[in-house]
């Protein structure tokens, strides 16, 4: 009975990473409103009925989406849980520390600023995907003030700055919408834009 219902788990996640797979490249395609469920479905090789049946709507399927790409697929590791979030919490030097996070999640947002952006842009026409928008956004303020309080407790912040302005300045600056441009419109590559990240936000974050 176990393996019995070991075997239909497999499936079912397996199943469910099709289905993520095919929405990500539909929305990345097609944007928000092009995809369907019906063409996402058919991508997956699935049937509709069963794409709302794991996901239940369109935009629970592409917060789903973005969070596997932030997370991983195969096993999914919160930030706060990865190595690199660890290595910047041992590192006594504010500014060092600093790029540990750059640098660290830096691959979270080349796999996710694309889909992050098409989901901005949608959210300003349906209601149901701003929330999906909004509750995502509080989840990486939420993690952008974990970081700067970590920065805090290491040296001081610039002058003029609390945590909150700090967290402001490091999600505007450090965000999907500034990395999408960048890298996408203006032609930085990812390492450029990470090694100007390294110099520039000690200089907004850190007191010299």
């Amino acid at each position: 009975m176990g393996e019995v219902k070991s075997s239909r788990r497999e499936k079912s996640e397996a199943t469910r990473r099709k289905i993520l797979r095919a929405a990500h490249e539909e929305f990345g395609e097609k944007g928000y409103h092009g995809a369907t469920i019906a063409s996402i479905a058919k991508r997956a090789g699935v049937a509709g009925q069963t794409v709302y049946f794991v996901f239940h709507t369109k935009s629970a399927l592409i917060s789903a989406v973005i969070d596997s790409l932030v997370m991983g697929e195969e096993e999914p590791t919160i930030p706060q849980e990865s190595p690199w979030w660890r290595a910047m919490a041992a590192e006594p030097d504010a500014a060092t520390a600093l790029g540990h996070f750059v640098r660290g999640a830096g691959p979270l947002f080349e796999r996710a600023s694309t889909i992050s952006e098409i989901l901005r842009g949608a959210a300003l026409t349906d209601d149901e995907v701003r929330r999906t928008h909004e509750f995502h956004e509080d989840l990486r303020r939420t993690g952008f003030r974990e970081v700067v309080v970590m920065l805090a407790e290491k040296a001081p912040l610039r002058t003029g700055l609390t945590v909150d302005t700090a967290t402001d300045i490091l999600l505007t600056v450090y965000g999907d919408t500034t990395y999408f441009i960048m890298t996408k419109e203006r032609g930085w590559s990812h390492d450029q834009y990470l090694d100007w990240l390294c110099e520039a936000l000690p200089t907004l974050l850190l007191e010299p």
